[in-house]
């Protein structure tokens, strides 16, 4: 009767810890980090092919501090977030961790300031002007924290937290060379068009995220939110074709897989509002892709063959968008 009495206890604990590594995989919204990943090493990828740097095709030395450095920042917003909204959460989404008690809102707090000081850390071991942009995407955090259940406009803190991704990795790319190179206007305006970009698509995200709570919609946040996504995939394709002279057909190849991700989005996946939203999530690095596939493409057919940056240029990107359609089945994507 004993031995019984304690594999219940023993199962009822295992049950207990699954319950909480979920609701930490959700609170971290860890089917984003791949985008996240993909995002910075948009940046890094554009300094490497801009600034004249060579190095045999091995990936930039600084890549795994930046890459980190972006996603240590990511996971502090998202344990801020849900433990400043833990009272809202209490009455509208009971089912989420802090409510449920299955965690405390003091290790919630602890893990946003680790997190986020493991971010401005890494940025600073890069270089100064890599924490510059660090401190940027922190103070948006904590304004989209403060503001975010108040107004609708709470969306661009939101989105240029998002933005500063990949001028996190070019800032912090091209401040590690030991002779930082006079960089064209051309890449300073391609790297600003991919962060447009970039930000509209967060911002076209969250917009529809905004209509789940409501019964009948405003239809100019619907129209807003639809007409972003094209706006976002020209602002890239722009960066690519005028910003980095890359071919015209290189260019288009990278525009087409996020058009018709988008495509299916607004027309298979437009209901119910979850699902639209989880797959506009999961599209995020179809945004890179738009610019860092045709990089790929003419750095291979120029002669650099396959090498390992050419090649994880034009892996990254698919392999986060399948990572990031797995992971949301472990854990939600918002």
């Amino acid at each position: 009767m004993e031995t019984i009495r304690q594999t219940a206890i023993d199962a009822g604990d295992v049950k207990k810890l699954s319950e909480k590594l979920r609701s930490l995989a959700a609170t971290a919204r860890i089917a984003n980090v791949p985008s996240v990943v993909s995002n910075v090493w948009l940046g890094i990828a554009m300094a490497a092919s801009t600034s004249g740097w060579t190095a045999d095709g091995d990936l930039p030395g600084v890549t795994p501090a930046l890459i980190l450095a972006g996603v240590s920042l990511y996971l502090a917003g998202n344990f801020l977030n849900d433990w400043a909204d833990r009272a809202w959460d209490a009455s509208h989404r009971p089912e989420r961790a802090l409510p449920r008690g299955l965690l405390s809102p003091t290790f919630y707090l602890a893990v946003a300031i680790a997190s986020g000081a493991l971010g401005l850390c890494l940025a600073a071991a890069v270089h100064l002007h890599s924490l510059v942009v660090a401190l940027a995407i922190g103070i948006f955090i904590l304004l989209y924290t403060w503001i975010h259940k108040r107004v609708t406009w709470s969306v661009v803190p939101m989105g240029l937290c998002r933005a500063l991704l990949p001028v996190l990795g070019y800032v912090g790319f091209v401040a590690s060379l030991d002779s930082a190179p006079a960089l064209r206007d051309s890449a300073i305006t391609a790297l600003c068009a991919c962060a447009f970009g970039l930000f509209c698509h967060i911002v076209g995200l969250s917009l529809s995220a905004r209509t789940e709570a409501m019964d009948r919609p405003p239809s100019g946040i619907l129209r807003l939110a639809r007409l972003l996504f094209p706006v976002a995939a020209a602002s890239v394709f722009f960066a690519a074709w005028q910003g980095l002279s890359l071919t015209p057909a290189a260019s288009l190849g990278g525009l087409l897989p996020y058009g018709l991700w988008i495509a299916l989005c607004l027309t298979l996946f437009r209901q119910p509002v979850p699902v639209h939203v989880s797959n506009l999530l999961a599209g995020i690095p179809l945004v890179d892709w738009i610019i860092l596939l045709p990089i790929a493409l003419t750095l291979a057919d120029s002669g650099s063959g396959w090498s390992p940056f050419v090649t994880t240029c034009f892996a990254i990107p698919p392999i986060a968008f399948l990572a990031g359609k797995a992971l949301q089945k472990l854990a939600p994507a918002t």
